[in-house]
């Protein structure tokens, strides 16, 4: 059946009216519901949960409008303060681009991040927090885990070491255990990099310098998802394990 051009103007007309906003690039609508389960498991993250406050200062890079430094019983964190909102809307994205139709989808990307990062990122510090049954610490620099000697260990850690460990510079990381995967979904470097190809992601952390680059992205990353509706860390994380997902299990870095 052919068409007029003034029916094809009207049909056009239509698409745009009813493509807005979200509907248009792939976000989901954001939701009260979302925003609360968001803040419910921001506020049990054992870094959060002690007294964190606004830095006086930026923090290598990082505006501190954007940073909080967290004092808790195991230890000092300085972590990006993400909003709930903000985060509901990454995995409300990110549902609608690599799971639509899937109805616990925005719950599994939530369990996800608690999972893998106790739904926290760690600028700089320690994220100390139970594994396999014990706290242990583990140090990280802009949202990954750097070699320290006290990682993996329950023994605590004085106060002035730790804040040692979390001013460690960008260019002055040693080593980045497990490749440099990054929170809060533990997003490998190659998993990022076909969602920014033309940022040139290092394939391995074997230098220095490869390892400062990637730090170096992942700040400038995630300060521009602040101010976006998707988090391509997390897209980079769902499109990597697109079967393991769907069947409601949090992805480990072989998982298909």
């Amino acid at each position: 059946m052919a068409f007029s051009s003034r029916e094809l103007a009207l049909a056009a007309a239509a698409l745009v009216a009813a493509c807005q906003g979200a509907a248009c690039n792939g976000a989901a609508a954001q939701t009260a519901e979302h925003v609360a389960a968001v803040k419910a498991v921001f506020d049990k993250s054992p870094v959060r949960a002690g007294a964190c406050a606004p830095v006086t200062e930026d923090f290598d890079g990082w505006p501190a409008a954007l940073t909080q430094r967290c004092d808790y019983p195991q230890g000092v964190a300085y972590v990006l303060d993400v909003k709930p909102e903000i985060m509901a809307k990454w995995i409300e994205t990110g549902c609608a681009a690599h799971m639509s139709g899937v109805g616990a989808c925005f719950d599994r990307m939530l369990k996800c991040a608690v999972e893998k990062s106790n739904a926290t990122f760690v600028i700089g510090g320690n994220l100390a927090a139970p594994r396999k049954g014990a706290v242990t610490n583990l140090f990280y620099r802009n949202g990954v885990v750097v070699a320290a000697p006290q990682n993996g260990k329950a023994d605590p850690v004085p106060v002035e070491e730790q804040e040692k460990l979390a001013r460690l510079p960008e260019g002055g990381v040693e080593a980045m255990p497990g490749g440099g995967p990054v929170a809060f979904w533990h997003t490998m470097p190659h998993q990022f990099a076909v969602k920014a190809i033309d940022l040139g992601v290092p394939a391995e952390m074997n230098t220095p310098d490869r390892r400062q680059k990637w730090l170096e992205i992942i700040r400038t990353e995630m300060q521009a998802a602040l101010k976006t509706d998707g988090n391509r860390f997390l897209s980079g994380w769902m499109t990597a394990h697109p079967i393991t997902l769907r069947t409601g299990e949090c992805a480990d870095d072989r998982d298909p």
